[in-house]
Formats: C-alpha cells, structure tokens, sequence
C-alpha cells in the first residue's frame, strides 16, 4: 500500500497490490478503491464498491474514465487475472493530486514517512468489539480524571500509565475500529474535555491504521491525541472547551496558550516520545504559516501534527454549539477540502475523508422511508449500506423499541422499496439526543 499514487496511464500498476484501468476493461469482481476523481462528486461519494453487477460499471462509466483497483479486495477469480507489472516498469515518482504538496522537499518527506505500511482487516464484528472497546474506553477516562489530579498537584503525567491506556484502545481499533469510533461518538463521562480526548484519540488511531501505520506507530499516534489538549486543563474551566467561533478576543488570546501550556506539562517527563510532543506543539500550526503558537509552514511541520490539526478541526466543526446547529460531516468534510488550499495537507485530508466515510459511525441519518437511524458500523466494500439503529419514525417520533438493521443485506422495506440513506443528519437534529440510545 501508498500514501500517495501515480498518475499513471490506463492499465497500469500503481504498486503490488493497487492497479488502474480504464472503466471499459472494468469486470464484476473488481474492487474499486480509487476513482480518477473524488468520491464525493459521485453517486457513491467516499466510497469503496465491489462491483457485482452491470449496472455498477456503467455508473463508474459516466462518472470516471479510469479507477484503481484494489487486488487483495478484488474476488479471487479476479484477482489471479490482474498479473501486476514488475516494479522497474513504474516510474516511481511521488505524485499528489491538484499538486497541493508545492515543494520536492515535501513530496519526498511525505513520501519517506508512510513507507513500510500495512494492511489492517477486521478481526471480529463492531458488536463483539464492543465489550472490548467499552472497557478500554472506561479506562482511557479514568486515566484523563488522574491526570487532571496530578497536573492540579504540579505532579508529573504518568506517561507509562498513559502509554498503557492508549495501547488497549489501540488493539480495540485494530481488531475492528467501528466499535471505538461508536462509543466515542455516543459515550459521555460528563466532563466534556475528557470526552474530547478519548474521541480524538480514537480519530487519530483509526486514521492511522486507515493509511496502514505500523502498530507502534499507532499506539504513539493516539498517544498524542490523548494528550493533545492537555494544556486546557491549566485554562479557566468556562473556556476549556468553548467554541473558537464564540470566544471574544481577550478569550481566544488566552485560549491560544494551551499549546504553551501542554509542551510544559510534557516536558516535565523525561519518557515521553518526540512525536507525541510534536502532535501538542503542532496541532494548531497550518501549511501556509498562519497557525499558531510558531507560524511554521508544511515542511517545518511533523506528518501527526498534520494529521491532528486536521483531526481537530473535523471535530470542532461537527461539535453542536450553543444556539446554532452543528455542520453535517458532508458539510464539515467540504470544509476540511476547502481548507486544504491553504492550511490543511490536501493529501491527509483525503485519507481522513476515506477514513470516516460519508456517514461516519455514531452520526445520524435519514432513510428513504423518512426515518432517523444511527450509524453503528460501516460495511468495508459498500460504505454507502451501513448498519444502521433505526430511533424515529417518519414523523420524527421515537420508536419504543429502535430496530437495528444491515441496509446491505436487508430485505426491502414497505411497499417493496430497498433501505437507503438519503441524507446525513446534523447532531441533535429534530432535537434527538443519540447518546442516550447506546449508554
């Protein structure tokens, strides 16, 4: 696997297991992992798709004019017959799309990185999971709560503790992601800025096992998202987790020195890894300079610290605010795109798009039928046909006993029509609090 692709003629090898060709030699078995243009100016948007019928390959063929191939996902039969080029037969150069990375210094930093990476399948289903998951979330917030105590007493962070946490949070991901990605998105202990780390840890490490980061590499990745906004915990507590679109300027100045403040609780342990303190000092930096607390620009900043920065806008833009509605994750995702002209790595930001999907695990959704359902867990090879939990009826109404359902495989609904997902839901829509469904 890649980070990044060739553009490549049609019918070629983009590496050992990804191969691009033209929809017209597109066959049923296929599995397509990349078109030739974004998913989400498609019927299937961010989606993956195993090509079953005729019908899905001329779709693909009004949309795309080439798509990459995933062989390891690809049917068997069909896989055999995609005999990939040898590697001197590729020109390997690094090549990221509408040329967002602008300098070769960049290109070639990226590049060397995300070498050696992975391919993660699941291990069990989200539901089995979820034991697992809840356990080590409980966990994950009893450590935020201690840590809180000693940063109150000037005590050092427990670094080895944390690093324990995070790596039962890590297997949990791993073995399925979906399971943590739910209770992070509907799991509440009350205090809302330990919610906010466990859930951007959980980001972070389904992101990284998403691009295939080695495990090591994931355990230190969600370390740093665990302790990413530690420095909020030395600011008043009326704005530690106050919006940025609400703070007033005295605030937001104040607000600003968390990262300050985080790098000097850090520091204070002589065991924690550098790229964990690079996550705390660089989540708010930006590609063109213009972020805070340093004005670095892309090739000054650390691959996590990009990766968080784009972790932690994604979840500030979904997050409800007072008086006025969240942004859908369609909406929130567009906006992560727009950034990506200036201060987000556009490349990253694809990944993460991919990564969540169009109808993230835990959001809401309306079907065709007009009900509202939550997302319990993504289908790998049809995204767009989740598992979802069916809360209201048509009119809004709570169903007394909600009903969970597999859009892929569900027989058709009344009147014969199949199950679809017609639109994402913002949080709190139709004044439906999702957390009390699950916990």
């Amino acid at each position: 696997r890649s980070l990044f692709h060739l553009s490549a003629n049609i019918s070629t090898m983009v590496n050992k297991k990804t191969i691009e060709v033209s929809v017209n030699d597109l066959q049923c078995g296929m599995y397509v992992s990349e078109l030739d243009r974004p998913w989400l100016e498609t019927p299937y948007l961010i989606q993956g798709i195993l090509i079953q019928s005729q019908e899905d390959i001329d779709l693909l063929k009004r949309y795309c004019i080439h798509v990459h191939i995933d062989i390891d996902r690809s049917e068997p039969f069909v896989a055999r017959q995609l005999t990939p080029h040898t590697a001197s037969d590729i020109a390997l150069s690094i090549y990221s799309e509408n040329d967002k990375l602008k300098s070769a210094k960049e290109h070639e930093a990226l590049s060397t990185f995300f070498q050696h990476l992975e391919t993660y399948t699941d291990a069990c289903t989200a539901k089995e999971e979820t034991p697992a998951a809840t356990k080590a979330y409980n966990i994950a917030s009893t450590l935020f709560s201690d840590i809180n105590i000693n940063i109150e007493r000037n005590l050092k962070v427990d670094i080895r503790a944390a690093h324990e946490v995070v790596d039962t949070l890590c297997a949990s991901v791993v073995r399925n992601p979906d399971a943590a990605l739910l209770l992070a998105q509907l799991k509440t202990t009350g205090k809302e800025l330990y919610d906010n780390a466990i859930k951007t840890s959980v980001h972070l490490l389904a992101f990284g096992r998403h691009i295939g980061l080695p495990r090591k590499e994931l355990s230190i990745l969600g370390l740093g998202g665990l302790l990413m906004d530690i420095g909020k915990l030395r600011l008043p507590k009326d704005i530690q987790t106050k919006s940025s679109l609400f703070l007033k300027p005295a605030e937001r100045k104040l607000i600003k020195q968390h990262v300050c403040y985080g790098e000097e609780i850090i520091a204070q342990s002589t065991d924690i890894p550098e790229e964990v303190s690079k996550i705390i000092a660089q989540h708010h930096e930006r590609e063109n300079g213009r972020g805070y607390p340093h004005g670095l620009y892309a090739n000054k900043l650390h691959a996590y610290g990009r990766m968080a920065a784009i972790v932690d806008c994604y979840e500030e833009l979904i997050a409800p605010q007072p008086g006025m509605p969240s942004l859908r994750p369609f909406q929130a995702l567009k906006e992560l795109r727009d950034n990506s002209n200036s201060g987000l790595n556009y490349t990253l930001v694809e990944q993460f798009t991919q990564c969540i999907g169009m109808f993230p695990v835990g959001s809401l959704v309306e079907l065709n039928t007009g009900e509202v359902a939550i997302v319990l867990t993504h289908n790998r090879t049809q995204r767009f046909l989740p598992s979802v939990m069916i809360i209201c009826d048509a009119q809004k109404k709570p169903y007394d006993t909600p009903i969970t359902l597999d859009l892929r495989t569900t027989a058709p609904g009344p009147g014969g029509v199949q199950y679809t997902i017609t639109r994402d839901l913002p949080q709190g829509a139709y004044g439906i609090d999702a957390k009390q469904y699950y916990l």
